[in-house]
């Protein structure tokens, strides 16, 4: 029986570990963590995923799965450890540096080591290098090393591990194939192979695109709002193209890789992601402008009532439906809100568990349906399932600031459907009055044109 080396627990090595036990190899997880291991062994959830316990329970007692913080000798070393980056916006590369070391202590010739963590193009050719100065061997003759990219989002990992379509780029050629042998065990997808190098880029490119996506849907949203508009009603309607695909603006980015790997390649490639700034910029200012937006509404509220308000922000995680608070805009919200001293400011999650809330934010943690009785203002920040079940009339007589389009709902398909109009927002008088006057212009010119 092959067995195999998973490193890093987390979201993508601990279904990793699993599915590749149900496949028949022999697997021992490891985590510098030791009470997240100490949690798996009794069989306690350490990821927020549908199916953990159940496809946990299939394995944990099983002779051929263990979970440990000790390295072992194995046929695969399977490397999934995070890969954040540091303030100056440049990979940090140490989790993979220590699991390099680390490996070194236990390879052995025939192995074969794959990285999956997210990295900047020429990692896995660098951490080739350091298994080799490390052990005397040689890479691609003594020992083989590929990178394989994960491709999966939470709430959907086990189904996305077995089916999504795979990229295996290999430092030389029969790396490649190596990695492939183990990827056949368990995924059902096609694997496509090619280079380290391309398969690097190549994942930097799919999360680095979703960041102009959601850079240019926030700036839709901007003027749908400078407009009087509801930016959810115009992107559903011009997404009724069928070679246009815009995405619903957010607070942020909806995924905590997508800043990470288009830094990634900014810092790598500055003079060639000029577009890519751009997004960055734009989607880093994002929670700014909405809490600057969410503060001139309470404004206008307390002029209107004359006293202070209570505002209640839904959801702080980073995405609905999962408990990840990491780089979360929404969180960032709640948080400058918390600050606001002239407002009663309320927070609701039901993912987040007690241990991850934020000190400053715990004390303003309310229950869903107490917080939306009492609050003045809604902000709605996550568009979690469990908010969409609410009753609408506990919405009645509130002000809603939705920015999660949790209240949308896209129209019928019907040739007869009912026409909304939105109220023009009356700062842009000034800017409608001198189109109608160049419009006026453009007509008198072109009709002297025509004399």
């Amino acid at each position: 029986m092959k067995k195999v080396c998973v490193i890093g627990l987390g979201y993508v090595g601990l279904p990793t570990a699993i599915l590749a036990a149900q496949a028949g190899l022999s697997v021992v997880g490891v985590d510098s963590n030791k009470d997240r291991v100490d949690k798996i062994k009794q069989c306690l959830p350490v990821i927020e995923e549908p199916e953990i316990l159940e496809k946990l329970h299939t394995v944990i007692d099983t002779p051929h799965f263990k979970v440990t913080t000790d390295y072992e000798a194995a046929d695969y070393f399977v490397v999934a450890v995070p890969t954040p980056f540091k303030d100056n916006k440049r990979a940090d590369l140490s989790y993979i540096s220590s699991a390099a070391m680390s490996i070194a202590h236990v390879i052995q010739k025939g192995n074969t080591v794959i990285l999956e963590s997210t990295v900047p193009v020429g990692a896995t050719r660098s951490f080739a290098f350091v298994l080799e100065h490390e052990t005397g061997l040689k890479s691609g003759k003594d020992f083989y090393v590929a990178h394989c990219p994960e491709r999966v989002l939470p709430g959907n990992i086990f189904h996305e591990l077995k089916v999504n379509d795979r990229i295996i780029g290999g430092i030389d050629p029969i790396s490649v194939q190596k990695a492939a042998e183990f990827y056949k065990y368990f995924v059902s997808g096609d694997l496509y192979l090619t280079d380290a190098s391309t398969a690097e880029m190549a994942k930097l490119i799919e999360n680095s695109y979703s960041d102009v996506k959601s850079a240019f849907a926030h700036q839709v949203a901007e003027m749908a709002k400078k407009e009087g508009l509801n930016p959810y009603e115009v992107i559903e309607l011009a997404n009724k193209h069928p070679h246009v695909s815009i995405l619903n603006p957010t607070c942020g980015v909806d995924d905590v890789s997508v800043a990470a790997d288009s830094n990634f390649l900014i810092t790598s490639f500055k003079e060639e992601t000029t577009l890519l700034q751009a997004a960055r910029n734009i989607n880093n200012a994002r929670p700014q402008y909405i809490f600057s937006e969410v503060k001139a509404e309470i404004e206008a509220w307390k002029k209107v009532h004359n006293k202070k308000c209570k505002v209640i922000a839904l959801g702080i995680s980073y995405k609905p439906d999962v408990n990840d608070i990491n780089e979360s805009p929404a969180q960032y919200i709640a948080l400058e809100l918390s600050k606001e001293t002239e407002i009663d400011f309320l927070v609701c999650d039901p993912h987040i568990t007690s241990e991850q809330w934020n000190h400053q934010l715990k004390s303003k943690m309310v229950l869903l349906k107490e917080g939306i009785e009492t609050a003045d203002i809604i902000v709605c920040l996550v568009a979690h399932s469990q908010f969409k079940l609410i009753d609408k009339k506990y919405f009645a007589k509130k002000r809603v600031l939705d920015y999660c389009g949790l209240f949308h709902s896209n129209r019928k398909e019907s040739r007869e459907q009912e026409q909304f109009f939105w109220p023009a927002s009356e700062s842009n008088d000034f800017y409608r009055s001198s189109m109608s006057n160049m419009m006026r212009a453009d007509i008198g010119t072109s009709t002297k044109e025509q004399l």
